[in-house]
């Protein structure tokens, strides 16, 4: 049954990989700005009543984009404009993945898989809001990534410690009828699109 599930997502991912890249060929800067314009509504109506605290004390955690994923920079950079401390993620010698202090214009250095990732010396931080990367999603919440786990494991580990939001951004074309899930793998509370918001569970 495991190596079923497997081969489904892998069958998904691949689908997936190729709608995203063609999506990516029309993300316009007006698409850029309506999907910024759907954040911004997100962050002013949702974030603080579900969180139930201030949003400008909070921490918001985004990732480093390859070419083919909608760059989240402008959407941390509203966040730190907003007065929120910001993250992004670096995986650590252990291969777990940490959230670690980033700001707008701090420096970068490669780390595995060639990602972008903040320097070793940075400032481990738990994130509130937590932007997850994904090539597809369902209307359930189920999220396909790379299939590494990187994520699955850090946001149950920051689930674990308390309330955490975990959002996705994506094009519609990245939305699946069903994504075959495992025990491990941690869903999406939202996802954001250019076009709106996907809430797929009352959160308390």
């Amino acid at each position: 049954m495991a190596k079923d599930i497997q081969k489904q997502k892998q069958d998904i991912r691949q689908l997936a990989i190729q709608k995203r890249q063609e999506a990516k060929k029309f993300d316009t800067d007006d698409l850029k700005l309506e999907l910024l314009n759907v954040f911004r509504g997100f962050i002013y109506e949702t974030v603080s009543v579900v969180l139930k605290t201030d949003r400008r004390r909070l921490i918001g955690a985004a990732y480093s984009a390859d070419k083919s994923e909608i760059d989240p920079l402008p959407i941390v950079t509203f966040l730190h404009n907003e007065g929120w401390q910001t993250a992004l993620p670096r995986i650590e010698k252990d291969v777990s993945l940490s959230f670690r202090a980033w700001q707008p214009g701090d420096d970068l250095v490669i780390g595995k898989f060639d990602m972008q990732e903040p320097a070793p010396e940075s400032s481990i931080v738990t994130p509130d809001l937590v932007i997850a990367p994904l090539l597809a999603f369902d209307n359930y919440g189920n999220r396909l990534g790379r299939g590494g786990g990187y994520y699955d494991r850090a946001l149950k580990t920051l689930r674990a410690q308390g309330k955490v939001l975990v959002v996705g951004i994506a094009f519609e074309t990245q939305l699946f009828d069903l994504i075959p899930h495992e025990e491990h793998d941690e869903k999406l509370d939202f996802v954001l699109t250019p076009s709106g918001v996907h809430h797929f569970e009352a959160v308390k």
